[in-house]
C-alpha cells in the first residue's frame, strides 16, 4: 500500500512521483524491483520488499514556474506492506476445482500490463489513445478524435485472456483557445461581443481544461480553468499594488509584455480561486494536447466519430493484430519482470449457426408460416398470433413458469450524462404483474447518489414516531403489487440485472440479493421463494471474428456473424448458490 503526502488527486502526479521513488531508492532500498503501480493506493512487486513498512521522501521541480522554493516541491512516501497475492487460488479457480475468483490476483496482473501504456499513452478507463496509433480526424466544434485500443485481463475456460479491441473517443484540439470558441460556436465574426448564452456554454466546456500561455517567448506556463469572466475584457479591472490602484487587462498586458490584445470584447478565460484569481485572455492561451472531451457528443459529432471508425470484421482483425504487435509485449519490462507471456496470436473457440425457427402467424393471414433470411422477415399477407413466452424461456433453459407462481424483474441503474458532476443517478425496476401469461409490467424509479451502481432503494426501513420501523422498498412494493394482480405470493423470483460494470459483480450481487431476501421476509415469516439472480452484459470488449471471412454461410456480404451465430467462449466469473 502507497501513501504519498501532500495527496494528489492526479494518476500522473502521482506516478511521476513513484517513478523519482524509483530512480532514487529503486536499486537500494527497494531491493532491485521493479513495482507495478495503480496511480491510487496500490504498489505490487514480483517478489517479496526489504522491509514491511518505510517512508521515503522525494523532491519534484515545476519546469513552468520561475521561483525555485515554489518550483520545488517535497513528498513524503509511505510504503506499507499490506499483504501478499498467491497464484495458487487462480490456477484452482481456472481449473473448476475452486468457486470464489481470485479477483485481487486478477486485479494484480491487470495492473502490471497495463503499466507501460499508463506511461506512453493517455488513458481513459480501460482503453489507452495516442496520435501514434493514426486518424487524427476532426469531428467538429473544437474537437477531434482519436484511436486507441481497450484492454482487460479476464479468466475464461481456456485460462487468462487478455481482451484487447479497437476504440475511439474525442479529445479537444490543440488549438488558440479563440480559435476554439469560433469553432464551437459556429461564430465566423470574432470581434462581436459574446452573448451571456454563449459565455455559459464556453464555460461550461472548458471548465476544468488546461491552457498554456503564448504571450512569453521564453516561458510557457500552464493552468487550469476554473471559468469564465462575467464582463469583457476590456471592462475588467484587478489591483496592482497594495494601495488598491486598478489597471484593467489590457493595459497590463500592454504594459509589462508588450502585447497587444484584440478580442477585447470577449471575456477573459479565469484560473485559481475566486478570491485570488487570474485572468487570462483568451488570445493568449493554447489548450494543452492530449484532454479527453468527457461531455456528450452531438448527433454530428458522434456520426463524424462513426464514419472515421467503423470498419469491416476483416479490417477490425487487422487493425487488432496491427495493435497487438504495436504494443511489443514479449519486451515489455513489467511483464518480464513478473514472468508473464501474452501470445500474439488471437485465439480460436469453435462456434456454429444455430438454424432460423419456423414462425407460425394466424391463420387468418396468407401466409401462415415463414423462415426469416439473414436474421429479417417482412409481415406481408401475415397476421400476428398471440406470443407463447412460456414456450420461449422453456427453450432457453429457464424451468416452466406455470408449474410455479414466477414474477420476473428487470432493473437498471441510469447515470448522469457525461459531464454532470452532481446530478443523481436514476435507478428503475420493473416487475411483471400477471401469471403465467407475464405479457403485463409495472414499473418503479427512484433517485440515488451520483454515479452509484448498487440500486440503493429495492428496500429500506424508515422510523415512524407513530408506526416505529415501517418497511418499503421498490422489492416489496412491487411483490405486494403482484399478490394483488394474481392472489398469489410468487415461488420464484426472476432478477435481471444490468447496468453492472465487471468490477462490481460480487459486490452488487451481494448487496442486492440481501435487499430482495430481506423484502420478502418483510411480507411474511418465512417467506423466502427461490432467487435467480442474472447480471446481464451488453456494452462488452469481446470481438468475435469468423476465421474464414470468405465462408457465407458464417456470415453475411460485409462479413459480420449472421443472427444465430453461436460462439462456446466461457467468461468465468464468481458464482453463489
Amino acid at each position: 500500500m502507497v501513501s504519498i503526502n501532500p495527496e494528489s488527486k492526479s494518476r500522473a502526479v502521482n506516478r511521476e512521483v513513484l517513478s523519482e521513488l524509483i530512480k532514487l531508492h529503486g536499486k537500494t532500498s527497494l531491493g532491485g524491483k521493479l513495482p507495478a503501480y495503480d496511480g491510487r493506493k496500490s504498489l505490487y512487486t514480483a517478489g517479496s520488499l526489504p522491509f514491511e513498512s518505510e517512508e521515503f521522501s522525494v523532491t519534484l521541480v515545476d519546469p513552468e514556474k520561475k521561483d525555485k522554493e515554489k518550483a520545488e516541491r517535497e513528498y513524503k512516501i509511505t510504503i506499507l506492506i499490506a499483504g501478499r497475492t498467491d497464484l495458487y487460488h487462480l490456477q484452482q479457480f481456472l481449473k473448476g476445482r475452486q468457486r470464489d475468483m481470485p479477483q485481487e490476483t486478477i486485479q494484480v496482473l491487470d495492473v502490471v500490463l497495463r503499466e507501460s501504456p499508463s506511461w506512453n499513452y493517455v488513458t481513459v478507463s480501460r482503453s489507452f489513445f495516442s496520435t501514434t496509433f493514426g486518424h487524427r480526424g476532426d469531428i467538429g466544434e473544437g474537437l477531434e478524435c482519436w484511436r486507441g485500443y481497450y484492454q482487460s485481463l479476464c479468466p475464461t475456460q481456456m485460462g487468462l485472456s487478455l481482451n484487447i479491441d479497437i476504440s475511439a473517443t474525442s479529445f479537444f484540439k490543440p488549438v488558440t483557445v479563440v480559435q476554439f470558441v469560433l469553432e464551437f460556436l459556429n461564430l465566423r465574426d470574432a470581434s462581436r461581443p459574446l452573448t451571456d448564452r454563449d459565455r455559459v456554454k464556453i464555460k461550461k466546456a472548458l471548465r476544468g481544461v488546461r491552457v498554456e500561455t503564448n504571450h512569453q517567448e521564453d516561458q510557457i506556463r500552464r493552468y487550469k480553468i476554473t471559468g469564465i469572466t462575467p464582463v469583457p475584457m476590456s471592462q475588467l479591472t484587478f489591483p496592482v499594488d497594495e494601495r488598491g490602484t486598478r489597471m484593467s487587462v489590457v493595459q497590463y498586458f500592454m504594459q509589462r509584455y508588450k502585447y497587444n490584445l484584440q478580442y477585447t470584447s470577449w471575456p477573459c478565460l479565469q484560473s485559481g480561486s475566486d478570491a485570488r484569481p487570474v485572468y487570462l485572455p483568451m488570445e493568449a492561451c493554447k489548450i494543452v494536447e492530449g484532454q479527453r472531451y468527457s461531455k456528450k457528443l452531438n448527433d454530428k459529432q458522434v456520426t463524424n466519430i462513426l464514419r472515421a471508425t467503423c470498419q469491416r470484421p476483416q479490417q477490425r482483425e487487422q487493425s487488432i493484430r496491427e495493435m497487438v504487435l504495436h504494443n511489443k509485449y514479449a519486451e515489455d519490462k513489467f511483464a518480464q519482470e513478473f514472468g508473464i507471456n501474452v501470445c500474439s496470436d488471437l485465439v480460436s473457440v469453435p462456434a456454429r449457426v444455430l438454424p432460423p425457427p419456423m414462425l407460425r402467424y394466424h391463420d387468418s393471414g396468407k401466409e401462415k408460416t415463414c423462415v426469416p433470411s439473414v436474421g429479417q422477415w417482412n409481415m406481408i399477407n401475415k397476421v400476428g398470433r398471440p406470443p407463447s413466452i412460456e414456450k420461449a424461456f422453456t427453450r432457453f433453459g429457464v424451468p416452466a413458469l406455470k408449474n410455479i407462481p414466477t414474477i420476473i424483474f428487470g432493473a437498471d441503474v441510469t447515470p448522469p450524462p457525461p459531464g454532470e458532476d452532481s446530478a443523481s443517478s436514476v435507478a428503475a425496476v420493473v416487475a411483471s404483474m400477471d401469471w403465467p401469461e407475464i405479457t403485463k409490467y409495472s414499473g418503479l424509479v427512484s433517485a440515488q447518489p451520483h454515479r452509484q451502481e448498487i440500486i440503493e432503494n429495492l428496500f429500506s426501513v424508515t422510523k415512524d414516531p407513530q408506526r416505529g420501523n415501517v418497511n418499503g422498498g421498490m422489492i416489496r412494493e412491487l411483490l405486494i403489487a403482484f399478490r394483488r394482480k394474481t392472489g398469489r405470493r410468487p415461488e420464484r423470483i426472476l432478477f435481471y440485472r444490468d447496468g453492472v460494470s465487471e468490477g462490481q459483480f460480487s459486490h452488487v450481487l451481494l448487496h442486492e440479493m440481501d435487499a430482495i431476501r430481506k423484502a420478502c421476509a418483510s411480507l411474511e415469516e418465512g417467506y423466502q421463494p427461490e432467487v435467480n439472480f442474472v447480471p446481464v452484459e451488453k456494452k462488452h470488449y469481446t470481438r468475435l471474428l469468423s476465421g474464414d471471412h470468405g465462408r457465407h454461410d458464417m456470415t453475411d456480404k460485409s462479413g459480420n456473424k449472421l443472427s444465430g451465430f453461436l460462439k462456446r467462449l466461457l467468461k468465468l466469473s464468481q458464482t453463489k448458490p
